[in-house]
Order: C-alpha cells, then sequence, then structure tokens
C-alpha cells in the first residue's frame, strides 16, 4: 500500500496534480494540503508515504516541511518542486533528506515517473527492511544451535585462526575471547523413572536446570556430543582469575572445582524431584580457550568412560582414580562366540552372551569402554560369519545390526543386549532359510562332544560312534566343511582352554594338563610353548594382575 500528499499553495496546481491517475501507478491514495501547516495535520492523522511538495509557501515553506519530515517521519519520501531560480537553493537542501526535485512548470508524465520511481525505491528499502528483520529473527531463533554446532565443531577437533574464532564467538554473543581460561564440564543423563518420555525434551529439561544454577557464576556455552553427554565450556563472570599462565593453574583452582561440583550435587538433586530422573556429572579440567579445548574434552570423556552406566548420580573429577578397564574373560573363554557362530550352536551362543552380561553386570563392567569392546568384538563376529555365507550384514539381518557403528545408540547394557539378541536372531532366521544340509549340522554336535569330553577319549573313533558316522567319512566331512582336520579343532580349543585357565585361576600345572587330557605334565607344557611361544608359568604371569 502507498499513500500521496501534494503539498501547494495553488489551488489549481494542486486540484490537477491529484487528478492525475496515480491508481495506474499503483498510489492507493491521495491527498492534497494547501500549506505546510496543514500538511502536518495530515501527516500526523494518515500513514503517508510519499510527499510532493512546493518550496515556495506562506508560513511553513517546503524546505522546513521536508527538514520536519526528517525528523519526525524518516520514513517518508520528499520531492521538492522549485522555480528556475530556486534550482541551486532547491539542490542544497538534499541535506534534508529530500528524494528528488523537479523544476516548475512540471509536466503530468515527468511527475509521474518520478512518483513512480520514488513508490519504487521505497518498496525495495522495505523489502530489504522486512529481509533483514527475518534475518535476525532466524539469527535469533537459531542461535542456540548456531552456539552449540560451533562448540561441537572445537570439541572435535576443528581448528580456527584465533581472528576468525574471536569474529564467531562475537557474532554469536559469546564471551569466549581466545587466551581466556574455561572449565570442562560433563553432563550425563541416566537412565530413569522420569515422567518425561521423550529423550530430546528430558535432556532439555536437564539443560535447563543445570544452565540456572551455572549462570549466576558462569558464561555458559553448551552442547552435546556424538556420546550423548551435556558438554558445558565455563568461563568464570569475575573475570581471569589472578596470577597463572597456561599450564599453571591460578591458587583459586581447587575453590572453582568445589563450586562446580555443589552445582552438579544441587542439579542431581533438582532433577529428581522435579524431573524424577538421575545424572551424573564429570567436573574436567581447566585450560586456556580454544588451545587447549580439545584436551580438557578428552579428559573429561576419559574419565566418564570409566565410570559404569549402573552407578547414577555420580558427581566426580577428571583426575579422581577410577577402578581400571579390564577384559571381559567369558566373551573370550573358548569356544569363542566367533567359533559359535560359525558352527551355528545358537542356544550356546545365546548362553555364552547371558554368562556374558551377568558378569558384566556383577562386576560393574557396564563402562562405556567395556561396551565398546562388547559391541566391536561381537560386530566381528556377525560380519565374519556373514561374510561365509557371502553376505552383507544388512543382507543377513536387516538395517538394524549397523547400529553399533554410531557412536552414542548403544550406551546402556540393556540396549547392547537388546541389539545382540534382535541380531542374533535374526541371523538365525537367515542361515535357517539358507537351507543348511545335514552335513553342516554334524559340525556342532562334534564340537560339543570335543568340549565335553575334552579330558577323555575325543579319539577319532569316540567322536564317529558319538554322530554315527564312519571314521574314515567323518574325517573326510569335517575337512571339507571347515577346511581343518579334527586333530587341529582338538588341539586348537585345549590350548585356549589352557590360556583362559591360566589367566583366571591358580589351577596347578599338573592339574590343568589333566584335566585338559595330557596324562604328560611335561608334554603338555612342551605343547604350550610351541603354541604360545612361552611356558604355562611365563604365560601366567604375564596375563594376571
Amino acid at each position: 500500500m502507498c499513500q500521496l500528499l501534494f503539498v501547494d499553495d495553488e489551488p489549481v496546481l494542486l486540484k490537477s496534480m491529484v487528478a492525475n491517475d496515480w491508481a495506474g501507478i499503483g498510489i492507493d491514495g491521495v491527498f492534497g494540503a494547501a500549506s505546510g501547516l496543514e500538511a502536518l495535520e495530515l501527516l500526523a492523522s494518515v500513514p503517508i508515504d510519499i510527499v510532493v511538495t512546493d518550496i515556495r509557501m506562506p508560513g511553513m515553506d517546503g524546505l522546513r516541511l521536508c527538514k520536519h519530515i526528517q525528523e519526525h517521519y524518516p520514513k517518508i519520501k520528499c520531492i521538492l518542486l522549485s522555480g528556475y531560480g530556486e534550482f541551486e537553493y532547491a539542490r542544497q537542501a538534499i541535506v534534508y533528506g529530500i528524494s528528488n526535485y523537479l523544476l516548475k512548470p512540471v509536466k503530468d508524465e515527468e511527475l509521474m515517473d518520478e512518483v513512480a520511481r520514488t513508490k519504487a525505491q521505497l518498496e525495495q528499502e522495505r523489502e530489504r527492511l522486512v529481509h533483514g528483520e527475518l534475518a535476525h529473527r532466524s539469527l535469533r531463533v537459531h542461535m542456540p544451535m548456531l552456539r552449540a554446532n560451533l562448540l561441537g565443531d572445537l570439541l572435535a577437533g576443528l581448528r580456527l585462526p584465533n581472528a576468525v574464532l574471536a569474529e564467531r564467538t562475537k557474532e554469536y554473543g559469546l564471551s569466549f575471547e581466545p587466551g581466556s581460561t574455561c572449565e570442562m564440564l560433563l553432563i550425563r543423563p541416566d537412565e530413569s523413572e522420569s515422567a518425561i518420555r521423550d529423550a530430546l525434551l528430558y535432556e532439555f529439561a536437564v539443560h535447563n536446570i543445570v544452565n540456572e544454577l551455572l549462570e549466576p557464576r558462569f558464561e555458559v556455552w553448551q552442547t552435546k556430543d556424538a556420546y550423548g553427554y551435556l558438554c558445558y565450556a565455563l568461563k568464570e563472570k569475575r573475570g581471569e582469575p589472578a596470577g597463572g599462565g597456561e599450564g599453571d593453574r591460578p591458587e583459586d583452582a581447587a575453590p572453582t572445582n568445589d563450586v562446580l561440583k555443589e552445582v552438579a550435587r544441587e542439579a542431581a538433586a533438582k532433577v529428581a524431584v522435579f524431573l524424577r530422573g538421575s545424572i551424573s556429572a564429570m567436573i574436567g579440567p581447566w585450560g586456556s580457550f580454544p588451545s587447549g579445548l580439545v584436551d580438557q574434552y578428552r579428559q573429561s570423556l576419559n574419565a566418564f568412560r570409566k565410570v559404569p552406566r549402573s552407578e547414577r548420580g555420580i558427581v566426580a573429577g577428571w583426575n579422581e582414580p577410577r577402578l581400571q578397564s579390564r577384559s571381559l574373560e567369558s566373551l573370550y573363554a573358548p569356544p569363542s562366540f566367533q567359533q559359535l557362530l560359525e558352527a551355528e550352536r545358537w542356544p550356546d551362543a545365546r548362553r555364552k552372551l547371558s554368562a556374558m552380561f551377568e558378569e558384566m553386570q556383577a562386576k560393574k563392567q557396564d563402562t562405556e569402554e567395556h561396551l565398546t569392546e562388547v559391541v566391536y568384538a561381537l560386530m566381528n563376529a556377525f560380519l565374519y560369519k556373514a561374510h561365509s555365507l557371502g553376505k552383507t550384514l544388512m543382507e543377513l539381518t536387516g538395517f538394524e545390526a549397523d547400529i553399533a557403528t554410531e557412536p552414542g545408540l548403544l550406551g546402556r547394557l540393556d540396549q547392547v543386549a537388546e541389539w545382540t539378541e534382535m541380531t542374533l536372531r535374526r541371523m538365525e532366521s537367515s542361515s535357517a532359510r539358507e537351507g543348511r544340509d545335514h552335513k553342516n549340522q554334524i559340525i556342532p554336535k562334534i564340537h560339543r562332544y570335543i568340549e565335553s569330553q575334552i579330558a577323555g577319549d575325543v579319539s577319532l573313533q569316540a567322536i564317529a560312534d558319538h554322530v554315527g558316522l564312519h571314521p574314515a567319512y567323518l574325517s573326510s566331512l569335517y575337512k571339507q566343511e571347515t577346511e581343518e582336520n579334527i586333530s587341529d579343532y582338538i588341539m586348537r580349543f585345549r590350548m585356549e582352554k589352557a590360556g583362559s585357565l591360566l589367566r583366571t585361576t591358580d589351577i596347578k600345572i599338573y592339574e590343568l594338563s589333566g584335566r585338559l587330557g595330557f596324562q604328560n605334565p611335561p608334554y603338555f607344557s612342551k605343547l604350550f610353548k610351541y603354541y604360545y611361544g612361552v611356558t604355562p608359568q611365563e604365560y601366567r604371569l604375564r596375563n594376571q594382575s
């Protein structure tokens, strides 16, 4: 919408200008005023966009009117009409915000062209203003995401020149200048019985509680990492602590650490009361921004990965001693999970997994380090089995099996157990559809017999009698299906079983040899050294802590 006002003390000229076909060029309303004072009254009551005024008028002349418009209605465009003798005078009046000036007498076509040009200029300015406001509004709406993405990129190792980073943080309204000291805090939303079922909404509520407690003392910059942790870079509002450079923490480090621990404990208490949830917190080291940021984050993350998921509400410092990571014996004890998959011993595979998960729960080995170890070990076995059948894992089990490759999606023991069972079930179903014949079902039966009778008679004849086949045919079938001799499997199982018992028990060497079917302990020791390169006693000393 565009409205036009003509100001001239000559009634005939004023009526002539108003009477033109202004609607043809998109002017919605046209008004006339016989003096500057009359024009001011109209401007106060009607939204005018363009004013066309003569210079020479009694009372308030055109220049004074334009000056008043510029001061009180700066968005209105003014076009000045002047006589020939007033041309230089009118040109000097550009300082009053006049859009243009025309010499009198002015033709109707010339006047309409100038008004149309001014209208187009006005519309362009409005469009730029609208776009600018939209851009600023969009920036305000997306500012939290932009800040979080920048911090996430920095924690992931992105390096920006200090000048570029300083410009970016200023643009985002962050007071983290290069060289300033910052602290690191990681929050882990634990599994809970919160009434908020939506994970993102729950995290948002947790962040609001934590942020509310941090803001009185710290400048807060937050993001969520790939592992599901809420990461906070913090800068003390009272300014840089006195003394100390990078690598030399000032004397007030401990109080600041204590403040963060107190904030974390209070946040955990509020989450428990208001959200019926649970969070754990890791207080990270201090450092110089941005050079120390990645190291701060990695040390905090590494410390958190040692905290079992079953331990909830933990508030700890990154350098406090935690349990050391140790391998899961039940995962690697023979027969291995991969061997069970190869032989399609599905019940045995499930029992092995059940024993492993029970061990992890009993020993509180549900840390992210152990969960990652389990996921990758099982994934390797699943991949090997799929490829042995000439398929990809996706083809064999469906796309869901690949979620284990995405960090943060299998952060709890129950999630890993669910993923494992789902993959195993689909693999078993797919293998059954492959129509494996009776010959292949013989192999699991052979393996179970050997493993259960390893201390007794595991000769070829005894095995053949057990499965109901001629020894020569059995030997040939086994070689064809597994590409190794039965005797090779027996020896490998004995040695792997021996290694497992040496690592996990205090059994004497002669007792161990007898349990594995060796009547001559020195002969067992000789075979063991050939297999592992060290004697049984040396192996035990190296592998027991």
